[in-house]
């Protein structure tokens, strides 16, 4: 079975780095990039936005939106919402998610990703495209 990696489709956010390595505070960075004072505040409040609304903003072009759009669907609720949890889940139960055959679903949507990469190797949303089809093919390992 394919497990999600610890990466996540958001890599390198600061969120969980300590200027002096204790857990009691947060770093915060300046300008020039150098820890300027460390919070001791609770954390900053969890974000409402969804993986769906992040990746949306995130996508420049209407192609890497679509592909997001149909990897995420709006109130989805299984894991992050997306196709990849979605088929996880289906691996570990046996289970149709939804009524729908995600498994399925994910191959279509990683040979959507690929061919797009395929041919456009200079693509805007590259990044965000190989992220979108690494989580597929980790889903879909098990499968």
């Amino acid at each position: 079975m394919g497990g999600h990696s610890s990466g996540g489709l958001f890599p390198g956010t600061m969120g969980d780095m300590h200027a002096d390595g204790d857990d009691g505070g947060k770093m915060h960075l300046g300008p020039d990039g150098n820890v300027v004072e460390k919070l001791e505040s609770a954390a900053a409040p969890p974000s409402t936005s969804t993986t769906r609304e992040r990746l949306l903003a995130e996508a420049s072009t209407d192609q890497a939106k679509r592909v997001v759009s149909e990897l995420y669907r709006e109130g989805a609720e299984v894991g992050d919402g997306g196709t990849a949890d979605a088929i996880r889940e289906q691996i570990r139960t046996g289970k149709l998610v939804g009524g729908r055959d995600h498994v399925e679903k994910g191959r279509q949507r990683l040979r959507q990703i690929e061919r797009i990469l395929a041919r456009n190797p200079s693509h805007p949303d590259r990044a965000l495209l190989e992220r979108l089809r690494d989580d597929l093919k980790d889903a879909l390992g098990g499968a």
